[in-house]
Parts: C-alpha cells; structure tokens; sequence
C-alpha cells in the first residue's frame, strides 16, 4: 500500500512511473505497471527471452525472473521513477540488485520467521539490508529497532521515522501531514489504505529532486486503491440484494490489528460474516483471535496449495473458543454460503491469505 500511494501520488504530479509488487492475485501482468498500465503479454515475453538469452546456464528463480523482467521493462519504458517492493526480507531477496535512491521500511512485524530469524530485531537486520550508503533511508513505525538504526548509521544512512522526521494527526475526516523544518500539508484526504503507510509515503517522496505540490498529494490519496487491503465489493445474494464484500489478505497478527481497526472504523448494521483461509505456517491462532470480536459466523475453508491449513485444524480452534462455524471444501463455496445466509446491511470479509483473497476475485470474475 505504501508503493500505491507513492505510484499515485507520482502520476498526478505528471511523473512517468514503473511500479513491482508482488504476488499477483489473477495475471502476472499484475506485478509490473507502467503509469498505472499493467504491461502486456508481448512485453513480458520481450523481457523473458533477453533474461533467458542472457543467463546462459545460470539457474534462475521465478522470482528472479520477475524482477528482471520488471528492470528490463523499466528500462524500455524510460519511466522517471521505478517503485520496487521487496518479495521477502530485503538483504538477500532479488530486487536488491537494484541501487536505490530512497529506502522504505514501511513496519516491522514477527512473519516468515523460518526465514528471517524469530525476532524482530532480527526480521529489522534483514529488512535493513535494502540500505545504502549516503542514501536517505525512511522508517514508518515507532520505536525504531536497534538493527534499524545500526545499519543505517554503518552505512552512513540518513535515517528519517516516524515520530522524529515526521508525523501525522487525523482530524475528524481528513489528517495531517508535518515533516521536517516547516514542510506542512493539511486536510489531506483520507485514503482507502493504512493511513500510516501513506504519511510514510509522503515522507519517501520528500527526497525527490523538485517539491510534489499538495495539490498532487491530495489527488494521488484520493484515487489510491490497492487490490486485497480492505478492498469493497458489492455482491449478490440469492435474493438479489446487494452485500457489502471486504477482501482483506491479512496474514499475520500485525495486519489483523490494521484489519481490526478499519472494520471498527466502518461498522455495518448487520452482520459480519468471515470467510477464512490460511496458511499453516501462519500464526493462525493470533489472527483469529484478533478478529474474533468483529465476527459473528465462521466461514471456514481451504486454498488448493501445499502450505494451506487444513479446515478441520481451524474449524476446531474456532469451535473451541465458542465461535459459530461452518466449514466448506473451498473458498469459493464458502463465499457463496456466506452471500446466501447474508441480507442487506450485512457484511462478508474475506481474508486469511493472498490465496484467499485471489480465489475470491476469481469467483468474482
């Protein structure tokens, strides 16, 4: 979300803009856009047969690919400024090839642990390894770790976060944006994503060579939309009445809170109804219980992938804390079961996963 804002901001400042994200929910187009364009099949294949020409015998990842693919496309494209997101981690992962100008660390949060180390000083350690010497790095969580801070100060780092460099303040339906020195932008709309996650874009976007005028800042937050962050759909049920679907691919403890806080900022005069599916490599347990008290029915199910959790394992978590639960052998069935037994003024939300929320866009298309 936090590339989002900044690829939104940028383009109603008149930049040319090349955005990579990763995963992607139903095409891989979806992870390289070009001013707000995914880029098309006969790009994509332009830049696998040149990576694929030029790695000779080298062994390269999926991953690997796609980030080539991306610089490649970048480059052809002559954008003004490339948004890259880190697939896992930061010091080891393949978009560290690439020198940047400006390093983000949006947050901090306890996942891929097998990876990272269980801690979060270490998850910062690596996370920190997208910096670079001389160059501005920027934080958008407080406290910062120590590995944070360390890392930026070996390296000689500019290191700006959240607290010190700059700051936010919500006034009823819009916010505040204050940063160093006077720089000051105010009733700035509130955007569809974390509202943290945008100051912290803001703050990226300081470091550019000519000032973003806050006309650009309010139309980039206003037009920002991330797919599977608090996303809103309006489905069908069997009676033709529309429901209100949230698509959420909360995943960790960390993004259930934000997920938390923007249900209770939006309440329903219905019902919620949870269509969940996990990981079991997820901390399952901390996310259900984050959510618990929004939800009123379990809709439990099951993504096609080696790493799901099966539906009987949550069922029964679920059921052992006296939740209302009804299982289903997919996701798609359990949207549908949800939409059924839902009225107008109910809610649906859909999370648990990227795999979750992909299976719900695709039933939905």
């Amino acid at each position: 979300s936090t590339l989002a804002v900044l690829e939104a901001i940028l383009l109603a400042a008149g930049y040319k803009v090349g955005l990579f994200t990763s995963p992607h929910f139903l095409n891989f187009n979806e992870r390289i856009r070009i001013n707000g364009e995914l880029v098309g099949d006969d790009w994509l294949c332009a830049s696998f047969e040149k990576i694929n020409d030029g790695r000779k015998t080298t062994w390269l990842s999926y991953f690997e690919f796609a980030t080539l693919a991306a610089v490649d496309c970048f480059k052809r494209a002559e954008v003004d400024v490339a948004l890259m997101e880190v697939g896992l981690g930061g010091r080891l992962d393949a978009t560290n090839v690439v020198d940047p100008d400006v390093s983000v660390i949006t947050t901090v949060a306890l996942d891929h642990q097998e990876y990272l180390g269980y801690s979060i000083e270490a998850i910062a350690k690596e996370k920190s390894g997208i910096f670079r010497a001389d160059k501005p790095a920027v934080f958008g969580d407080h406290p910062v770790p120590h590995a944070v801070t360390e890392m930026a100060e070996r390296l000689g780092s500019p290191l700006y976060y959240r607290g010190e460099a700059f700051s936010l303040e919500r006034a009823g339906d819009s916010w505040n944006w204050s940063g160093d020195g006077d720089r000051k932008l105010e009733n700035l709309p509130v955007p569809t994503v974390v509202i943290d996650n945008a100051a912290t874009a803001i703050q990226a976007l300081q470091f550019l060579p000519d000032t973003i005028s806050a006309e650009a800042v309010i139309k980039g937050l206003s037009q920002v939309a991330v797919t599977g962050r608090f996303q809103k759909l309006s489905l069908k049920n069997g009676s033709g009445e529309s429901v209100e679907v949230v698509l959420d691919v909360a995943h960790n403890p960390q993004a259930a809170e934000m997920l938390k806080q923007r249900l209770d900022e939006s309440p329903v005069e219905g019902e919620t109804r949870a269509v969940v599916a996990m990981c079991k490599d997820k901390d399952y347990m901390a996310v259900v219980s984050c959510l618990s008290g929004n939800i009123d029915e379990w809709y439990v199910a099951e993504f096609d992938s080696p790493r799901a959790l099966p539906v009987e394992e949550l069922s029964e978590m679920l059921n052992s804390r006296e939740c209302f639960v009804k299982d289903h052998r997919s996701v798609t069935e359990a949207l549908n079961k949800a939409l059924s037994d839902s009225n107008s003024g109910d809610r649906v939300l859909v999370t648990g996963s990227f795999m979750t929320v992909s299976a719900a866009l695709t039933r939905c298309h």
